[in-house]
């Protein structure tokens, strides 16, 4: 009996480490299959190219944002104490006062210009959105700069009413809850927010008519890979010692760095979106610009 069981017991084992290494196997090969669809989608390309226009449009932005809203006086500084800001807060700060600089005396060149430079990060992104999705149809130029017009000022809205519920939410929250609970409380505001954000340029950014359950997990997706390629790009610039390597220009460089990490954790999830629709079989409409 005592053999008998233990061959069974062993049998089991056996069986059993089988099914773990066909569950192992499994999921690499899913994990090579993601990745094989994520390089076929060019994500790394699109995401330095849309990086490109990110910073050539930050000032731009910063400069009509000011320009229209600077009479309110809205601290920013309170909310680039996020964690998430800690190695680029100094640098967006100098992009803000050249920006309020900037608005002084304003010629119509420059209100031209750096309207039209606005507009090309959104822009782009539509275009890296028909390239994700195989779209055939390309819209016309000057639709889609209109529509990026559009989004930029809805953004500058947007934007300045989620700076103005934080800052709320940061007074009151403060005041109700102890230090922690109030610290998670702000992070879950600014995710949320966040969140928000990403569901917007999701649909932006998808050349058909979608709705947002349908971009709702790619939108969670980048913001999750964001989050952890945030903490870990904090760890990154305290253990590298990048001013050794790059001097007095480690203001910028880790900027951009930061920048294409959060732009790739974007694409990626615009991609998972793009493979939801396709498992979907439904067939979306065109949007008409």
């Amino acid at each position: 009996m005592r053999g008998g069981s233990f061959a069974y017991t062993r049998g089991m084992a056996k069986q059993e480490a089988k099914r773990g290494t066909a569950r192992i196997r499994a999921a690499f090969a899913k994990a090579r299959a993601a990745f094989s669809y994520l390089s076929a989608k060019k994500y790394t390309t699109l995401a330095g190219t849309l990086t490109f226009f990110l910073v050539l449009s930050v000032v731009p932005f910063l400069f009509w944002l000011t320009l229209l809203f600077g009479k309110l006086n809205i601290d920013f500084e309170e909310l680039l104490s996020l964690p998430v800001f800690n190695e680029v807060r100094e640098i967006i700060l100098y992009f803000q006062e050249s920006a309020r600089a900037a608005t002084a005396g304003a010629s119509v060149v420059l209100l031209a210009t750096t309207l039209y430079s606005s507009t090309n990060l959104f822009y782009h992104m539509r275009r890296s959105g028909e390239i994700i999705y195989e779209y055939k149809r390309r819209k016309g130029s000057v639709v889609l700069r209109l529509s990026a017009l559009v989004l930029l000022f809805l953004l500058m809205l947007l934007f300045l009413s989620g700076v103005g519920v934080y800052l709320a939410g940061n007074v009151l929250i403060r005041r109700l809850f102890p230090s922690f609970v109030a610290q998670i409380s702000l992070h879950l505001l600014a995710a949320a927010a966040a969140f928000g954000l990403l569901l917007l340029l999701n649909l932006y950014i998808c050349p058909y008519r979608m709705h947002v359950k349908d971009v709702l997990w790619g939108s969670l997706l980048s913001l999750v890979l964001g989050g952890v390629a945030s903490f870990g790009f904090s760890v990154y610039t305290r253990l590298s010692s990048a001013e050794k390597l790059y001097g007095a220009a480690v203001l910028f460089i880790l900027f951009l760095l930061w920048m294409y990490v959060l732009m790739t954790c974007f694409v990626i999830g615009v991609i998972l979106n793009c493979k939801l629709a396709e498992k979907s079989g439904r067939q979306p409409k065109s949007k008409r610009f």
